[in-house]
């Protein structure tokens, strides 16, 4: 079975934060950690598939070597797949510059297949989606990485909803390469006290622990209790390959240990 590898280094101190702004319904908490030769994903597992009806699944996942976590549309998962989208994004030849591209792509028109559906065959459900949406309010976040010829690469998908219509914007950042040279940390779905907590506190916090992640998607969870929950799930993509600083219990994906 395939494993990536990637160079052992200390965690960083995060000097810049990149957030991935979030929309109603977006009922997951997620951070991606990434430094040069390291990214960490942690996310929470409290998934809303209905009004009051909630479960426990893990949102981290795997396709091949490439590793992912996603935000928005919740309870629609099952009908726009990002994991399908991964898996026609990353076949065939080329980069991984090229291969995110190609996966927003293919995650854009899913998306929006589901709201031209929806808003014929369910207009309530509809409305209840697309309501309160600003024109820079994300849809969907999905974050993905995978090591290539030993350099560990993240890239994000942000899709963007244009007002008044089902058409959706594609926004994606990769790193190294498309990003700031100095971001550290992402934000998916809910964020808003986790972030003030790392920056508005005098000095930078370091987050780069598994015990620090907890504590920070703990924030979210207070506050949106019904849509971000326990337990909290934490990989890690290194020298030694991806393996868990957290697991609650209820991932188990392809060449993971400890």
């Amino acid at each position: 079975m395939h494993r990536p590898t990637l160079a052992t280094v200390q965690v960083l101190v995060l000097t810049a934060i990149c957030t991935v702004p979030g929309m109603q319904l977006k009922a997951t908490t997620a951070i991606v950690l990434r430094s040069q030769h390291r990214i960490v994903l942690a996310a929470d597992s409290r998934a809303v598939y209905r009004a009051n009806a909630n479960a426990t699944e893990c949102k981290l996942f795997e396709f091949h070597d490439v590793y992912a976590t996603v935000s928005g549309l919740a309870h629609y998962g099952a009908s726009y797949r990002s994991i399908d989208a991964i898996r026609e994004g990353f076949a065939g030849a080329g980069d991984f510059q090229s291969h995110v591209l190609t996966t927003a792509s293919f995650l854009k028109h899913r998306a929006e297949n589901l709201l031209a559906g929806l808003q014929v065959n369910n207009p309530s459900e509809y409305r209840y989606l697309t309501r309160q949406t600003s024109d820079t309010s994300d849809l969907v976040q999905l974050a993905v990485a995978q090591t290539v010829n030993g350099q560990p690469m993240l890239g994000v998908i942000q899709l963007q909803r244009n007002r008044g219509t089902n058409v959706l914007t594609a926004r994606t950042t990769v790193c190294p390469g498309s990003c700031r040279g100095d971001a550290r940390i992402f934000y998916l779905g809910y964020w808003e006290r986790i972030k003030p907590y790392v920056t508005d506190s005098g000095q930078q916090r370091s987050v780069g622990s598994a015990a620090s992640l907890d504590r920070l998607i703990r924030l979210e969870i207070n506050a949106h209790p019904d849509e971000v929950g326990a337990p909290i799930n934490i990989i890690e993509l290194n020298g030694s390959g991806a393996h868990w600083l957290q697991n609650g219990g209820n991932c188990s994906l392809p060449g993971v240990g400890w």
